[in-house]
Formats: structure tokens, C-alpha cells, sequence
């Protein structure tokens, strides 16, 4: 078959890529559209990781949310009531017909990452910047005009991108995220949850994970960790890896991911709360929603928590621009931080599911 296209609802929702097309098949699924930005802070986009690894081109990476897609798919995936399954690291003309024949079985693939100096539909960055963190869920193809269609968080309409296009794209390996030519496919069970039944039994988990990580760099282990550990980073690092761990933990503050302008010099997206509040507006809707005043308690905590996420990422920038000498003042913010949202996700932890 030259061409294909599966009729799917779309929400627009910017900076949720990774989630928009799972919300989109959910609504397919069920007829039921999920509120604005559930999925995407329930797949651990309010969390916290911190990751040492001196040989890395960024020795101290910090993460104020979960990056990997493949482990936000595999947070949810128990909460909503899907499987899932990935295709990774293949040639393109590989992935390319298995994502088709997904596509032919009425299955639409999300491909990710791809990165946006090569979507033309992105006229800004399209041959300018590059992104390589973007995702988009196929919704057919068109082989007469040697193309994939796209539904893209960014636009309400269906969107193309030419094969010739799609396969530097798709060619984006970051290590410790994800590789070349990577698509994912989902299936729902015969009866996926509904919203609520999400909603309290995500909250729930993502507080079990924020309060009792695993590991040391995940959760609020790993925020104390950073905190204990910051004012040593200039002993520890060389110059250049010290200014580009910092300008790290300053970039990924910001929601959308970006350098503050102060470090860029112009007028770039200045909001460096680390998304808290987007979430808790969300959860003040929430609370609304369902009647629980202790989600509006812990949106007031969050709230807080991303102004001092805001002073935190000035406080850095101040030592990147010589205008300090220590460290200690942004360590200190982030003991307050996770002291706060410490209270926060223990109100969460209290849903009854």
C-alpha cells in the first residue's frame, strides 16, 4: 500500500512529546481525553536524577525529570494499562518498514528521538539548531510522496516529514538515553484504567519513588546527594568540565531545557522552575478535581520549591560569571528544596488508591 493514515484525536500540549502520542491512543482507546499534562509529570517529569560519571563528556549531569522515554513508558505502563514494546539502533530503511507495518496493522508508532534541525515544519530550527531530543507519533505514511505523517505536540494538524529528512532525524544516539532509529509501539489491555484510578494510583507511585529511591542519585536521596556535594565540584572537575556541568544544572532547571539568558546573551524561555509549577497547577486542578485538599497543600509546597529552583540556577550563574566564589549558597537551596518537597510527596503518599 503506498499510503496509509490512521485517524487519531490530537491534543496540543507543548514540551510533552514524549507523552503526547500516548495520550493520543489512550483517547483512541477509550474516547476519554486526559487532562493537560497528567501523563507527562505521572512518568516521573516532577522527579529528580543526578548522575556522576567523571569520563562523560559531562561529568555531573542534573535532571529536575525523568529524560528516557523508555523509562517514563515503563512508569506508566501498569498505572494506564498498556504494554509496550521498542525498536532500536537498527539501519533506516530497517526501521523504517517495520514502522510502516506497524502503521499497516493499525498500530501508530512514536518515534524518538529526532532531532528538530530536521523537521522542516519547525521553520525556526529546521536546517539551524539542533535538538535532538524530539518525538512525534506516525500516524501514516505516504510512499508516492516519500514521506511519514506526523502528529506533533506543537501542532494540531498532521504534519510531514520527507523520508530524506526523517533519516537524519532519526539518526540520534545520546548515550544513556537512546539510540538511532528508535520507535516505540503500545498496546492496551481490553479495559485500561480510567482517569482517576490513574491519577491516584500515579500520584501514589511517583511519591513512593521521589521519598524511597532505589538508588542514591534518584529521587531525594539524589537531591541531598547534589546538596552534599556541589561545593566540592570546583576540587573535584577541571575548569572546562566544572563549566559545563554548571551550565548543565542550569539548562535543565528551565522548562523548556534551555541556557538561562543571562549565559546566552539573549532573550531566550526563562522559566527555571524545573516545571514545578506546571505541576502544581496541575495538581491544584486535580484537587478540584476530586476533592482532595492535601494535593492543593502539596502544590503550595511545589510552588515554593520552584522559586527556590529559580534563586538556585541565579545563584549558579553568579559563579559562572565569576560574580561569587562558592558553591555554598546554591547547596543550601537545594537542602531547602528537598526539604520541601519531602513534605510535598509524603501528602501524595497518602492517596488512597
Amino acid at each position: 500500500m503506498s499510503m496509509k493514515l490512521i485517524a487519531l484525536p490530537h491534543r496540543v500540549c507543548g514540551l510533552t512529546c514524549m507523552i503526547n502520542g500516548v495520550e493520543d491512543l489512550y483517547e483512541q482507546k477509550t474516547g476519554v481525553r486526559l487532562p493537560e499534562r497528567l501523563l507527562f509529570y505521572l512518568s516521573g517529569m516532577a522527579g529528580f536524577v543526578y548522575i556522576r560519571n567523571r569520563n562523560a563528556p559531562t561529568p555531573r549531569m542534573v535532571f529536575w525529570g525523568m529524560q528516557v522515554a523508555k523509562y517514563q513508558y515503563a512508569a506508566l505502563a501498569d498505572v494506564v494499562g498498556f504494554t509496550w514494546q521498542m525498536v532500536e539502533n537498527r539501519s533506516f530503511p530497517f526501521t523504517l518498514a517495520r514502522a510502516k507495518e506497524a502503521v499497516d496493522h493499525g498500530i501508530p508508532p512514536l518515534l524518538g528521538a529526532l532531532d528538530m534541525y530536521h523537521l522542516p515544519y519547525y521553520e525556526k530550527f529546521y536546517h539551524n539548531f539542533h535538538i535532538p531530543i524530539h518525538h512525534v507519533l506516525m500516524a501514516g505514511y505516504d510512499d508516492d510522496r516519500q514521506a511519514v505523517l506526523v502528529l506533533d505536540c506543537d501542532r494540531p494538524d498532521v504534519q510531514t516529514i520527507p523520508y530524506t529528512d526523517l533519516a537524519p532525524a532519526w539518526d540520534v544516539t545520546i548515550p544513556g538515553m537512546g539510540k538511532k532509529n528508535t520507535f516505540y509501539t503500545f498496546t492496551f489491555d481490553d479495559q485500561v484504567a480510567d482517569v482517576e484510578t490513574i491519577t491516584r494510583k500515579g500520584l501514589a507511585k511517583q511519591a513512593a519513588a521521589m521519598l524511597d529511591a532505589p538508588v542514591s542519585m534518584l529521587g531525594l536521596k539524589g537531591m541531598r546527594k547534589l546538596a552534599r556535594e556541589l561545593p566540592a565540584w570546583p576540587e573535584e572537575l577541571s575548569a572546562e568540565q566544572l563549566d559545563i556541568s554548571l551550565r548543565h544544572l542550569t539548562e535543565f532547571t528551565g522548562f523548556p531545557p534551555v541556557l538561562p539568558p543571562r549565559l546566552i546573551g539573549f532573550g531566550a524561555p526563562d522559566n527555571h522552575a524545573g516545571g514545578r509549577d506546571v505541576f502544581a497547577d496541575l495538581l491544584r486542578r486535580l484537587a478540584d478535581m476530586y476533592g482532595t485538599p492535601a494535593w492543593a497543600e502539596a502544590a503550595a509546597l511545589f510552588e515554593r520549591s520552584g522559586e527556590k529552583l529559580v534563586a538556585l540556577t541565579d545563584t549558579v550563574v553568579d559563579y559562572l560569571l565569576k560574580q561569587t566564589d562558592t558553591l555554598n549558597p546554591a547547596a543550601s537551596r537545594l537542602a531547602e528544596i528537598a526539604d520541601l518537597e519531602e513534605t510535598a510527596w509524603a501528602h501524595l503518599a497518602e492517596i488512597v488508591v
